[in-house]
């Protein structure tokens, strides 16, 4: 139960405490023990409150997306009931498939797939709220280039909700081909050459070698020159209409 309205953004002072509230629960986090109108909040409303707060804070969707990664004493149809009431569903499946796209047990995969089920994509729409300027390169990034997880439940951002100091197991996939080839064609105007290692560092190393030597090959406006260290890629004339 909760013994106030939830009122997002929250504050700074209650940001803080809800850091320290996540960290004595094992997050990757700190804050400070202040006053907050929440004394009454149940562990369920609290991480449902902590989803609907990573809307305002980008650091915080990255310890949501680590903590995760291990099982948690959550009611999961229980939490599921209040993530819909607070129509949060679409923003915990952006977490989960963060988390999923990480080594994790099965019961971590068995909570975040019984999220998902049944959820539907919202309308497009930014995920985070009043951080971007209208004009700014973040905006343009978050419009042009969304993070695939983000993408797919219909929200835009490019910030990567990854501790840097946490990332285990994998290499993850931060864009989907489509998105990938989208930032390629866009990387390609005005270019008439161009190595592999351009292109990696264009979508931030975000997948292997050898997955960028196949999308190289699906672009159709790319044709491939020499071999070996010696080999470039060229970039034909785009198309008019």
């Amino acid at each position: 139960m909760t013994d106030a309205p939830w009122l997002l953004p929250l504050s700074a002072d209650e940001t803080a405490r809800l850091y320290w509230e996540l960290g004595r629960r094992g997050a990757y986090c700190d804050g400070e023990p202040g006053p907050w109108a929440y004394k009454k909040i149940g562990e369920e409303e609290l991480y449902v409150l902590a989803i609907l707060q990573s809307h305002y804070d980008p650091r915080l969707m990255a310890i949501l997306v680590d903590y995760f990664r291990s099982p948690r004493s959550l009611d999961p149809i229980r939490f599921k009931r209040l993530l819909r009431e607070h129509q949060s569903l679409s923003s915990s499946s952006v977490i989960g498939e963060f988390v999923l796209s990480q080594p994790v047990s099965d019961e971590v995969k068995d909570f975040f797939q019984f999220l998902a089920a049944g959820v539907r994509p919202v309308p497009t729409q930014l995920y985070y709220r009043g951080i971007y300027p209208l004009a700014g390169a973040k905006m343009g990034e978050a419009v042009g280039r969304p993070l695939w997880a983000f993408k797919k439940w219909g929200y835009l951002a490019a910030d990567s909700p990854f501790l840097k100091d946490r990332i285990v197991g994998k290499r993850t996939f931060l864009f989907d081909l489509p998105s990938r080839l989208e930032i390629l064609r866009d990387f390609s105007r005005g270019r008439e050459r161009f190595l592999l290692r351009d292109y990696l560092r264009e979508i931030g190393f975000s997948v292997s070698r050898q997955q960028a030597l196949k999308d190289l090959k699906v672009a159709q406006w790319i044709q491939k020159r020499g071999s070996g260290k010696g080999g470039y890629y060229v970039v034909k004339p785009f198309p008019t209409s």
